[in-house]
């Protein structure tokens, strides 16, 4: 059996045409390749719930939209897949018991977009006792103080979740990806909320952070290096 909404081409046949449901969602799955990877995994209704109206998009129309079925479901899994489409993040919620539609919407991340200046990042990364702290700290420097990092939300399960399949693929065809399980192990603790991240991409690496949900701490690091950069530190 199919799991439900794990391709493109599923979720072209899973989202209806009805009321509530954005018109742009469907353009944007008509936009994208049959092969884009569809981000998915599975929450407990009522904690995807709250999770949602915690979040800083709470209150906006697309978001309560896509909260109001989850009430009546009480801690029934329910199935999310998301598709992103340059700034545009598709979500579509679906039961788990039998892959029926529950709701939709679309996120414009380009709105409201937050940064964090390369110096404060690395008074976080100082003060911080997450495994790698240090070693982020080292490449954050390579910013300019005046450098700003853009930030971004999103579920804390749904990332570890991305992040341990993604990187640790990665890892086994050769990458050096440092302190991944840690990485993983202390954003999967939030559970369905959302946390606070940033990406920054400096010669050699990309370095992910994560903050805890007020943004006044760091909360885990995870770098990948490049393996063209690994093989030329080999041969130094």
């Amino acid at each position: 059996m199919t799991t439900p909404g794990t391709s493109v081409p599923l979720l072209r046949l899973t989202l209806p045409r009805c009321l509530g449901v954005p018109d742009r969602a469907h353009e944007v799955l008509a936009a994208v390749p049959d092969g884009t990877d569809v981000l998915a995994y599975d929450a407990p209704a009522a904690a995807l719930a709250r999770a949602l109206r915690r979040s800083r998009r709470a209150g906006e129309p697309g978001n309560d939209a896509l909260v109001a079925p989850l009430d009546a479901l009480g801690d029934e899994p329910v199935l999310v897949r998301q598709v992103d489409f340059g700034d545009e993040l598709v979500t579509i919620l679906l039961r788990a018991t039998d892959g029926t539609f529950l709701s939709a919407t679309v996120t414009d991340r380009s709105a409201g977009v937050e940064t964090i200046g390369a110096d404060e990042l690395a008074t976080l990364l100082r003060a911080s006792a997450a495994p790698g702290a240090d070693r982020a700290l080292e490449l954050v420097r390579l910013l300019a103080p005046d450098d700003r990092v853009r930030l971004f939300e999103q579920g804390a399960r749904s990332t570890a979740q991305t992040f341990a399949i993604k990187y640790g693929l990665a890892a086994e065809r050769g990458s050096t990806v440092l302190d991944l399980e840690s990485f993983v192990a202390a954003v999967s603790r939030s559970g369905a909320d959302d946390l606070p991240f940033c990406a920054l991409d400096v010669p050699g690496a990309v370095v992910t952070v994560a903050f805890t949900p007020d943004r006044t701490a760091v909360l885990a690091t995870t770098i990948a290096r490049r393996p063209a950069d690994d093989q030329g530190e080999d041969r130094s």
